[in-house]
């Protein structure tokens, strides 16, 4: 009966990675949303706001939701909960752009970050009861091949809606060509949340009897001191949260260096989906030789000289060139992905597995402020002395990922 509950549940979170594919394509946080925001009208501030809110806002609610989250034994409610405020979100900006587009730009994009912020958090809600579930529904080997088939899956979801994201952006006007890609997302979330209907979760009670954040707070000293995984773990996704948030401004230094159109968007998108594709044929067999920590190091090296190609290509090479920048920023993506799950998955326990994804989240700072700072500095200093940190700081991230200590076995169960 276990092996059927968690076949069971195996095919459910492929079914929601499938479907959850065409929302992340629509409302792209690296090429569709930066796109958007230039389209109305605004800049390297606006950017950097909205993808404060999109990656920093989750990694500080992280820690309340994991506060409230932890001691429930079941988390499907939540989990559900979460997705449906998601949906929601998605449908504000679609009637946003639909109705207020014509009015002052300035009120369409506060109005978005405020739908966006929305979207955002409950991700956030929702992703730390994801992190629970999948963990008590998949171990071991298993745990390892549910990754890279989940993030191949996914990926050739992405690419069926890039195709759709292109030529809805290029055949429909602005704002009604926005209006339709988040109507859409806000369709395919809804329908990937049926796979969670499906499952069949296992009751874990905690070890933790509280559930206020002041209660959360008083364990996140000693698991610091004691854990060094979960040190060293947060120090890397700090480090290497320089670069990662830099992507969306390759959109910007794009139309900076060449004149863009909203075809130009669209091509990126395919390209970074096709990076994200072609490099899960490699992390596969880096993970069946060398795990996740196999894919962190190649997910490094991307990462360190990613930026430094950025700038060199705007600066010296065409803009047919300038793809390279999203084809390698998507196989960076995909390698994230893998890599970070899996090793947040392995290095906590089923009772702290919530505990420790609100931890993380909350002391990510970096990917929770670099992006508005990039912003500022960008617009004060240009983009070099920005990219060259996030260079720099990415390759320093290889000291903290040798230490970490995260084979499966020691907690296949």
């Amino acid at each position: 009966m276990e092996g059927v509950t968690t076949k069971r549940n195996y095919y459910a979170f492929v079914w929601h990675a499938i479907l959850l594919a065409f929302t992340t394509t629509f409302t792209e946080i690296n090429t569709v949303l930066p796109g958007m925001i230039v389209r109305s009208g605004g800049g390297h501030i606006h950017v950097g706001v909205l993808t404060a809110i999109m990656v920093g806002a989750p990694m500080l609610s992280q820690l309340l939701f994991a506060g409230l989250l932890t001691p429930k034994p079941r988390k499907k409610p939540f989990l559900l909960l979460g997705i449906y405020l998601r949906v929601g979100a998605l449908l504000g900006v679609a009637w946003t752009l639909g109705r207020l587009s014509e009015t002052d730009p300035a009120v369409t994009i506060a109005l978005v970050y405020g739908w966006m912020l929305l979207f955002a958090t409950s991700g956030a809600f929702a992703g730390v009861s994801y992190t629970d579930i999948l963990g008590k529904s998949i171990a071991g080997e298993e745990r390892k091949r549910f990754f890279v088939i989940r993030q191949t899956l996914s990926g050739f979801g992405v690419l069926v809606s890039a195709l759709i994201t292109r030529e809805i952006l290029k055949r429909l006007d602005y704002p009604q060509n926005y209006e339709w890609l988040f109507t859409v997302a806000a369709i395919a979330l809804f329908v990937a949340a049926f796979g969670f209907l499906a499952i069949r979760e296992q009751s874990v009670r905690s070890r933790f009897e509280g559930s206020s954040i002041l209660t959360t707070l008083k364990f996140i000293p000693s698991y610091l001191r004691e854990d060094g995984n979960l040190r060293n773990f947060i120090i890397m996704n700090n480090l290497t949260g320089f670069a990662t948030t830099l992507v969306p401004f390759y959109v910007i230094l794009a139309r900076d260096a060449y004149s863009l159109d909203v075809g130009d968007i669209g091509n990126f998108l395919l390209v970074q989906i096709a990076g994200m594709i072609l490099s899960n044929i490699v992390w596969s067999r880096i993970v069946k030789q060398h795990a996740f920590k196999g894919v962190l190091f190649a997910w490094i090296a991307i990462g360190t000289f990613l930026p430094l190609l950025a700038l060199i290509t705007s600066s010296w090479l065409g803009e047919n060139m300038f793809l390279a920048v999203f084809f390698f920023s998507g196989s960076a993506m995909s390698a994230r992905k893998i890599a970070l799950d899996g090793v947040l998955l392995e290095i906590s326990e089923n009772d702290t597995r919530a505990l420790y994804s609100g931890i993380n989240g909350a002391f990510n700072l970096t990917t929770a402020l670099f992006p508005l700072m990039s912003g500022i500095i960008i617009s004060l200093t240009g983009y070099t002395p920005v990219f060259i940190l996030a260079s720099v700081s990415m390759l320093a991230s290889v000291y903290f990922i040798r230490q970490l200590d995260c084979g499966w076995e020691r907690h296949a169960q």
